[in-house]
């Protein structure tokens, strides 16, 4: 982008994808670039929503403080600044501070605004990031409370109503999903836990599918399904390495259960 060019659609999603890669200081100055030229007041919405999100990832305390009291001076600053704290209150829970975030998603639940029909899709991403602060804390029979309310106000793709709602269902419905496969197994639904698990692997997110096939494996072996497990993880074994799997703890899984079976294939020992 050159430098004084109007901004465009193109421009910010490019910011908003660093940030979804996890590159939250090279999306803040890409942000902050385009906030020294914007002038539509959407663009500098959103501009500045990013870097709210960019700014709590980062733990930078004063830019934060400075983008809410310039979401203060555009129209519907009660709006923005409801939108802006679901970015804080995920990145305090990504910055191990689930009790953070709960109290920032509390105070936006408090304002009554997302009981609108135009707020429904950000109600969907506030019950999400409430179920995961709540998983963080290990409190997973309300987590997943909080995760199905999220899944039932966009249960299938079909229930959005716009392209932009589909976007945000196509990133939250499966980060839905991985959750719940995780709070099902710490309550020992181990089926429902695969099931949900499952559901995952229908959208385009290599790094969750393959996460998911753990908790599908995992599953098994809780359920002493262990031959079934160990063909998850053979599968799970071609599409590593991955982030989100740790290969020394999957290693000594795979070890027990190799064991398990060779005991139950092990004749008794005459008396």
């Amino acid at each position: 982008m050159i430098p004084d060019e109007p901004v465009t659609e193109k421009d910010i999603e490019a910011a908003e994808m660093l940030r979804s890669e996890g590159e939250f200081a090279a999306a803040l100055d890409l942000t902050q670039k385009m906030l020294s030229h914007v002038q539509d007041d959407d663009a500098r919405m959103r501009l500045l929503f990013n870097l709210v999100s960019c700014s709590a990832s980062l733990d930078r305390s004063d830019l934060i403080e400075a983008a809410m009291r310039e979401l203060e001076k555009l129209p519907k600053p009660e709006f923005s600044r409801v939108l802006a704290n679901l970015n804080r209150a995920w990145a305090e829970t990504s910055l191990g501070r689930p009790l953070n975030a709960l109290n920032i998603l509390d105070m936006n639940l408090a304002t009554s605004l997302f009981e609108a029909d135009d707020m429904r899709i950000h109600k969907y991403q506030l019950c999400l990031f409430k179920g995961e602060a709540l998983l963080h804390l290990r409190r997973a029979a309300e987590a997943l409370e909080w995760l199905d309310r999220a899944h039932g106000l966009y249960p299938t793709i079909e229930s959005t109503k716009s392209i932009e709602e589909g976007k945000i269902f196509g990133w939250v419905e499966p980060s839905i999903q991985i959750k719940r496969a995780n709070c099902l197994l710490g309550l020992d639904r181990y089926e429902d836990s695969f099931h949900a698990a499952q559901e995952v692997m229908k959208f385009d997110d290599p790094e969750l599918a393959t996460s998911a096939m753990q908790y599908m494996a995992e599953s098994r072996v809780l359920q002493s399904r262990v031959t079934e497990a160990l063909e998850i993880y053979a599968e799970l074994k071609k599409r590593l390495p991955c982030r989100l799997i740790d290969e020394d703890r999957m290693a000594r899984v795979i070890t027990n259960c190799m064991n398990y079976l060779e005991k139950q294939q092990t004749p008794g020992r005459p008396s």
